[in-house]
């Protein structure tokens, strides 16, 4: 009988042409038995070059590599459709926005050995940029300043242990039969829906920082504020369809947007708000200045002030997504799903 294979390897992409070849190569380059591990690519009707770049591999790669159509385009749609003709043992999900190392399966392999009880492990992602503001925006994504506690972003010394969340992560193939899968009506953050249901119904996180990755950040401010904005919107969406989903470094810019705003309208009225309004941009432009410095030390004064701009971009638009989100038809609309009905659903 054919060895079933520890590993299923799901790449979902839509228009990530920039990254598709070298993402491919690596994975089909892992120092891992070829036969252990299999390659399921999802493609979201790309119109770029992502879909000539796929078939190239397909054609030369038969053996290996298995090709679907997402005509959903989006992110749940696309790892369900990847997660039903998964047949390992362990579901591993990459983005087309990142790059692997050649170990990147086998130190996986190693973690899930020595913690076989984790339903989920990962490890930590290094964020680069391309051109000034891709530098300036990859400091800030890899700062705690600017994405709170997320261990996976801001870990820089050897460290392995539970968390709330892993990244680029090897589920268990059987937790989704238990908790269902991706929720499709989010556009966004569906893996922070996932991972609650997962965390609610007793599972866990572990993360490595012998496995390691490379994301990609946006190189523009118009992209990087896009991003923030739908990652504001849609966290909040998906807090809707359960609990669990929202945690304090994602609530955080939404509650300074939120007082600011009342403050604001307040220091109209009264002498104590608008003194309290002050205070609180005084103590934030402290805490700015304080976390840009470190790039100056990095590659020197001209990063500075920009990156003073990146932070309060990121902070200022993910926590007016968060806000506007109040006022989105998707957020309104009852969605919601209860777990069994989404394990049901996988079935």
């Amino acid at each position: 009988m054919e060895e079933k294979p520890i590993f299923s390897f799901l790449l979902v992409v839509r228009n990530e042409e920039k990254y598709l070849e070298n993402l491919l190569e690596a994975i089909l380059n892992q120092d891992f038995p070829r036969d252990r591990y299999e390659i399921i690519v999802v493609d979201g009707e790309s119109i770029d070059r992502s879909p000539e770049i796929i078939e190239s591999f397909r054609k030369r790669h038969r053996d290996r590599i298995r090709v679907y159509k997402n005509p959903k385009k989006t992110l749940a749609t696309g790892w369900n459709l990847g997660i039903q003709h998964a047949n390992g043992e362990y579901v591993i999900r990459v983005d087309g926005h990142s790059r692997i190392p050649r170990d990147f399966l086998s130190s996986t392999y190693r973690v899930v050995q020595r913690v076989p009880s984790a339903s989920c492990v990962g490890g930590i992602v290094e964020t680069v940029g391309t051109g000034f503001w891709g530098e300036v925006n990859a400091y800030v994504y890899s700062h705690p300043f600017g994405v709170g506690n997320s261990k996976f972003r801001t870990t820089k010394a050897d460290w392995e242990g539970y968390v709330d969340t892993v990244p680029y992560a090897a589920y268990k193939r059987e937790i989704f039969d238990k908790v269902g899968y991706f929720d499709e009506t989010l556009k966004r953050n569906e893996d922070l829906e996932m991972h609650a249901r997962i965390r609610n119904r007793g599972g866990t996180f572990f993360l490595s920082t012998s496995i390691r990755s490379t994301y990609f950040v946006r190189s523009t401010l118009s992209a990087f504020i896009k991003k923030s904005f739908s990652d504001g919107k849609w966290t909040m969406v998906a807090s809707k369809r359960g609990i669990g989903v929202l945690r304090w470094r994602h609530l955080i810019p939404f509650l300074a947007v939120l007082v600011g705003l009342v403050l604001s309208i307040g220091s109209f009225f009264s002498a104590l708000a608008g003194y309290t309004l002050l205070a609180l941009i005084g103590t934030y432009l402290i805490l700015l200045t304080y976390s840009s410095w470190g790039i100056v030390k990095e590659k020197g004064w001209k990063y500075f002030f920009p990156c003073m701009l990146s932070f309060f971009l990121l902070h200022f638009s993910r926590g007016f997504g968060s806000a506007a989100s109040l006022l989105s038809k998707h957020y309104w609309r009852n969605h919601e799903r209860a777990p069994q009905e989404l394990a049901d659903a996988s079935r």
